[in-house]
């Protein structure tokens, strides 16, 4: 059986899934969760293609890899965005993943007085 990855970051969720879904459809890449006060973005950057099918995102990382990084929204440069290097660190250290197919979720908490889920702040 093919070890899957499953990681953190912040308050993103990352898991290595078999293949992406028939029907996703690409979209640009972009920050994929924003710091509600800081300015900071979670963003995957390198050799990745977005897609987004049913509310849900996906990740294809190619030969090159990507890097998950938490930086200020501000330095995002076109150009930046298709480098794995790593870029000046806003509060987490990057994650490297290697080729494969991820979905990318955003971490959610339960109110039990409010009987709700939350998405969870960063």
């Amino acid at each position: 059986m093919k070890h899957l990855i499953k990681a953190h970051h912040g308050d993103v969720q990352i898991k290595m899934v078999e293949s992406l879904p028939q029907n996703a459809v690409k979209v640009k890449n972009k920050p994929l969760a924003y710091g509600e006060v800081s300015g900071h973005v979670h963003v995957l950057t390198g050799n990745v293609e977005l897609f987004e099918i049913e509310g849900k995102t996906f990740a294809v990382v190619g030969n090159d890899g990507a890097r998950m990084q938490h930086v200020k929204e501000n330095i995002l440069t076109p150009k930046c965005m298709t480098e794995v290097k790593e870029l000046p660190i806003a509060d987490h250290k990057s994650i490297l993943l290697p080729p494969g197919t991820y979905e990318i979720g955003i971490q959610k908490q339960y109110n039990p007085y409010e009987k709700v889920f939350k998405k969870v702040i960063d």
